[in-house]
């Protein structure tokens, strides 16, 4: 499987985004795209999953698999939600690689995330651009594709 995005959303915004494999034809806004993955997976959770948490969403032809954590921000008293997110092609046993593979990247994701972040501005989004280099090494060569992993072969 190729790992095509990944990124960590907080309030519906994207704090990070990175993009290995070009999964739309168009430009998508970036705060509605996040506000959207965050107001399906709230939505999903709080009516069918009950009690439980959400792990993926499967379409025809990827896979968006979440992981909740909470972190305190500067300007709140209280921990709220942190998302980190991949989106993936959708393959075949593709439960058995999120369980075994991508969802304990998403907790690295997340504990170095909240590690350097914790009780913070989580506003400025621009002060995480440099926790994309931390995305590479986290998720390594799972971002490339057969292609790209066949070349470094050689």
């Amino acid at each position: 499987m190729v790992i095509r995005e990944a990124g960590i959303l907080f309030r519906g915004f994207t704090l990070v985004k990175k993009s290995y494999h070009k999964s739309t034809k168009g430009k998508i806004d970036r705060d509605l795209r996040s506000a959207l993955l965050t107001a399906l997976l709230d939505f999903a959770q709080s009516t069918f999953s009950q009690g439980t948490t959400v792990e993926y969403f499967e379409g025809k032809k990827y896979i968006i698999t979440f992981l909740e954590d909470e972190i305190i921000a500067e300007d709140s008293l209280e921990p709220e939600p942190l998302l980190s997110y991949v989106i993936l092609d959708k393959e075949k046993k593709a439960d058995k690689y999120i369980y075994k593979v991508i969802q304990p990247f998403l907790k690295v994701v997340l504990k170095e995330f909240k590690s350097l972040n914790n009780g913070k501005n989580l506003s400025e989004i621009s002060r995480f651009k440099g926790f994309k280099q931390n995305l590479d090494k986290i998720l390594g060569s799972d971002t490339h594709s057969i292609d790209q992993k066949f070349k470094g072969i050689l």
